[in-house]
């Protein structure tokens, strides 16, 4: 009986850890139709480009802050205001940042504190470059940083962007698109990909960059028929400046602010029962570094996990309520069952399934599926299998996806990636379930009481 149990047992644990690859699958597929909608929207015209504040947090960033803001700065949107925001560094930041812009202390310039933040410890401009502002602070985290900018900002909209991303010439113009088009629209973001390699092949790289186009680039955009995107990225966020002050800007204790303050935006809008739309877009581009090693990616997945928890605590009220529509009854328990309790269950199901073939699963006989199918024991594994192949295929969907109808690759990479990601199982996998249980455990374990930085790297 006990064995019959664990049978069972571990086939529904691992029917319920592979229903999320279902979902996803069904999200690649409305992507395919998103993508052609947003092509037809970013070929319309625009007269007038409302003024957008780019926020820019820095930490340690002396390694990456200047090519990265020259980038910025050389952007072909026509009003953009650049606010960077120096948090307390401890390198040389901040003097990189006036040498190289030539940048002289503005005692004129006084900020606004609409939203609490540490003291600001002097304000950076150059007459010949009128669109930068830059802020040294003490330091007081991400979220921090973050809403120091939007205190100093004058746009009708704000851009958040991290220090180390390198945006497309386009990025900012496609992402104002979907907001001329529609009122309702109050956040958008784009897609977030892993720039490309000058170095010699790497395995962590290319699934990191299948990671990226299939969660990011077209995953989030099925979530767009729904309303009922949870996420937007640090990395790339555009935000209607007056919501954010409504809403009191990042929350300094949500270790993953970036998704906190958008779940805070869908509840204090469908509180208000005011019309809005918040938008994944696949088009608008910007590049990151990928992370160099599997010890740096745990690191940065472990963060990530407690990030979602987070965001998920202080958020319990939304879960199951009619009154929040996709969002408490949709969105919400997805990320929790699938995204939290799901890599326990794989885990668990691979425990009893083991301990299934080593006390008798073999001969154990199993009469629902007698003269049915001739399973034996093995249904679990085909199941658990199937799972993983089914994970592949979608890897290459969002890859073939890629390659036809967004930035497109030769053939040579599309080639390359379809074999990493056919490798990804046999590591990739594992490691994201060990970051998303041990990013868990911390995060239940661990008493919050302020944010530190941590770079993607």
């Amino acid at each position: 009986m006990i064995l019959e149990l664990t049978y069972y047992l571990s086939l529904f644990l691992f029917l319920f850890a592979y229903a999320a690859v279902l979902v996803r699958f069904v999200m690649l597929l409305l992507s395919i139709g998103w993508i052609g909608y947003e092509k037809k929207l970013i070929r319309r015209g625009v007269d007038n480009y409302p003024k957008v504040s780019l926020l820019i947090p820095a930490f340690n960033e002396e390694a990456t802050i200047v090519e990265s803001l020259t980038h910025v700065i050389n952007s072909e949107y026509p009003d953009l205001e650049i606010i960077v925001v120096n948090d307390g560094s401890k390198d040389n930041t901040l003097s990189l940042l006036i040498e190289a812009f030539e940048l002289k202390e503005n005692r004129k310039l006084e900020l606004t504190e609409s939203i609490p933040t540490q003291s600001v410890r002097g304000v950076f401009t150059n007459n010949a470059i009128r669109n930068l502002i830059v802020v040294d602070k003490n330091n007081g985290g991400k979220a921090d940083a973050l809403n120091c900018a939007i205190n100093a900002s004058s746009g009708e909209y704000v851009l958040a962007l991290d220090a180390d991303t390198v945006l497309t010439k386009n990025t900012i113009k496609y992402l104002i698109k979907p907001v001329l088009t529609d009122d309702r629209t109050v956040v958008t973001s784009g897609s977030i990909r892993i720039m490309p390699e000058s170095r010699k092949y790497s395995l962590l790289s290319d699934l990191q960059k299948i990671e990226f186009v299939n969660s990011i680039s077209l995953f989030r955009t099925g979530w767009n028929y729904l309303n009922a995107n949870l996420i937007v990225s640090g990395a790339l966020g555009l935000f209607n400046k007056k919501i954010m002050l409504e809403v009191g800007g990042y929350h300094n204790l949500a270790i993953g602010e970036d998704m906190e303050v958008i779940v805070r935006i869908h509840r204090c809008l469908l509180d208000k029962k005011v019309p809005y739309r918040i938008l994944q877009l696949a088009l608008p581009t910007c590049f990151t570094e990928p992370v160099p090693s599997v010890k740096d990616m745990i690191k940065q997945r472990t963060r990530w996990q407690k990030g979602l928890l987070s965001s998920l605590r202080l958020n319990t009220k939304l879960f199951l309520r009619p009154r929040y529509k996709s969002i408490g009854l949709i969105a919400l328990p997805f990320y929790f069952l699938f995204e939290v309790l799901s890599p326990f269950l794989e885990v668990l199901g691979l425990l009893l399934y083991a301990f299934l073939l080593l006390y008798g699963g073999k001969t154990f006989s199993f009469s629902i599926f007698d003269g049915f199918m001739p399973v034996g024991p093995w249904l679990p594994l085909y199941v658990w299998c199937a799972g993983l192949i089914f994970a592949i295929f979608n890897d290459w969907l969002s890859i073939t996806i890629d390659k036809f109808m967004l930035r497109g690759m030769s053939w040579k990479d599309y080639g390359r990636l379809l074999i990493s990601s056919a490798l990804g199982p046999f590591f990739y996998h594992f490691l994201q379930l060990y970051c998303k249980i041990k990013g868990t455990l911390q995060y239940f374990f661990t008493i919050q009481t302020s944010t530190v930085w941590s770079t993607k790297r």
